[in-house]
C-alpha cells in the first residue's frame, strides 16, 4: 500500500483545524452499519485479511522510518474511516497488532471506537502497557443514550450504557477516556445532552467531543422520524452546505451556525457544571473550548508526540494580539513540539507530501483573501471558511 494512505487527505474543512492527521485503517469494512457513517462515502470494500497485512506492513515501514531518524511524531488515529474493533478484529488481530507495533516504538495513538471489545483481556493488556507509557487515549462514540434509537440508527453496535459500562472501566483503570458526540443528532442528542454529560460524569471521562451530523439531504427523515423535536428538519433554512473543497460542491448538509453555536453552548455549559472539558471537532468556535487540546491529547505525556500549527494556534495569538498572524508570524513563536515548514522535509516522502498540502490550506486562511477577517465573541472560523468558498 502507499505510505500516504496513513495521511488523512487535505481538505478546507480539515486541513487548517485538526492536529490528528494521521491515521491507520486496518480494515475495509465495516460491519456496523451505523445509518449517518460518512466513512461509507469513502470507502472502498475490498478483501479484508490481504489488505489488513499490507496495512500492518506499512505501518511497520512507517515506524521504522520514523525510529531511524529518531523522529517523534503526530500521534495515529486507529481509525478513522472504520471501528477498529468490530467482530472481524476477533478474527485477525489487525489492531491490536497497530496497537502493538506503537509500543514497540514507543508511538502515540488516539483509539477512537464504538465496541467494547477493548475490554477483551488480551487487547486491554496492549492497551493498558501504552498508557502506562504516556502514549493512548481512548476515544468512545455515541449520539445517544436511548437504546431503542440506537439500535436503528447503530444496529449492530454494543448499546450506549454497554458503551458507558466500558468508559468508566477504562477510567478506573487509569486509562484517559473522551466520549465523542458523533455525531450530534439534532433534536435527539441535543435533547438528551444533559443526561449524556452526567452520565459522562458518573463513568469519570474527561472530556467531551462533539461533532455534529452531515448527512445529505434525502436522508435527514430518517433522524427527523426518530427525533424527540423535529422542528429542525421542518425548516431546511437551517441548514447548510458541507462540502470537503471548495471546488466541489455537495449534496451533503449540517445544522447552520446559528443552531451549532446555541447548542454547543448550552453542552459547554453543562460540561462546566458537571466538571468535564468540552471540545468541538473541525469547527473552530475556540472561544468555547475548555480542553487544551481538542483531541485529547493533553492526556498523553509531555515529549511522546508533536503537534502541527493549526487556527488554534492563530486564535490564541489573536486573542493575545488582537489580530491575525501570517503563518511565518505564528511559526517563529512557536515551542518546538510544532513541526512545519522545513522540519516537514524530515519525514518520509510519502507521508511528506500530504503533510506539505495541510499546511498550505492553513497559510491559504491565514496568509490569502481570509487574511483581514477579524475573529470575535462567538464568531466561528467556519465563517472564514465560507468567504474562501465565495
Amino acid at each position: 500500500m502507499d505510505l500516504d494512505q496513513f495521511v488523512i487527505n487535505p481538505s478546507i474543512n480539515v486541513s487548517p483545524y485538526c492536529y490528528s492527521i494521521f491515521r491507520v485503517d486496518p480494515y475495509q469494512t465495516c460491519v456496523h452499519r451505523c445509518v449517518y457513517c460518512f466513512g461509507r462515502w469513502y470507502r472502498v470494500e475490498s478483501s479484508t485479511s490481504s489488505f489488513g497485512f499490507d496495512v500492518v506492513r506499512g505501518f511497520r515501514r512507517v515506524l521504522g522510518f520514523l525510529d531511524r531518524r529518531g523522529l517523534k511524531t503526530i500521534p495515529f488515529r486507529l481509525s478513522t474511516l472504520v471501528d477498529p474493533f468490530q467482530p472481524l478484529e476477533l478474527e485477525f488481530k489487525f489492531s491490536k497488532r497497530i496497537m502493538g507495533l506503537c509500543l514497540d516504538y514507543d508511538v502515540p495513538l488516539i483509539i477512537n471506537t464504538k465496541s467494547t471489545l477493548l475490554l477483551d483481556r488480551d487487547l486491554l493488556n496492549v492497551l493498558m502497557a501504552l498508557n502506562d507509557r504516556g502514549l493512548v487515549v481512548v476515544q468512545i462514540s455515541l449520539s445517544t443514550i436511548n437504546g431503542g434509537i440506537a439500535k436503528v440508527l447503530e444496529p449492530n453496535v454494543p448499546s450506549p450504557l454497554e458503551r458507558f459500562d466500558m468508559a468508566e472501566k477504562l477510567s478506573k483503570e487509569g486509562v484517559p477516556v473522551i466520549i465523542r458526540l458523533q455525531p450530534l443528532i439534532p433534536g435527539i442528542s441535543d435533547y438528551e445532552a444533559e443526561k449524556i454529560v452526567e452520565q459522562c460524569r458518573g463513568a469519570c471521562v474527561k472530556q467531551i467531543i462533539v461533532e455534529v451530523l452531515r448527512d445529505e439531504v434525502g436522508n435527514l427523515k430518517v433522524y427527523e422520524d426518530l427525533a424527540y423535536d423535529k422542528s429542525i428538519y421542518e425548516d431546511l433554512n437551517l441548514w447548510s452546505s458541507y462540502s470537503p473543497s471548495v471546488e466541489v460542491p455537495s449534496k451533503v448538509v449540517r445544522p447552520n451556525l446559528q443552531w451549532r453555536i446555541k447548542v454547543y453552548s448550552e453542552i459547554k455549559g453543562l460540561c462546566d457544571k458537571y466538571g468535564i472539558e468540552f471540545s468541538t471537532c473541525k469547527e473552530g468556535l475556540y472561544n468555547h473550548h475548555t480542553a487544551k487540546n481538542c483531541c485529547g491529547m493533553h492526556y498523553m505525556e509531555d515529549g511522546r508526540y508533536v503537534l502541527r500549527p493549526t487556527l488554534h494556534e492563530a486564535w490564541i495569538y489573536y486573542v493575545k494580539h488582537g489580530r491575525i498572524p501570517k503563518l511565518d508570524e505564528l511559526t517563529v513563536i512557536l515551542t518546538e513540539q510544532y513541526i512545519y515548514g522545513e522540519k516537514l522535509k524530515q519525514y518520509p516522502r510519502l507521508l511528506k507530501k500530504k503533510m506539505m498540502s495541510h499546511e498550505k490550506i492553513l497559510r491559504e486562511v491565514l496568509d490569502g483573501r481570509l487574511r483581514e477577517s477579524i475573529w470575535h465573541g462567538n464568531y466561528s472560523c467556519d465563517e472564514l471558511i465560507d468567504q474562501l468558498r465565495s
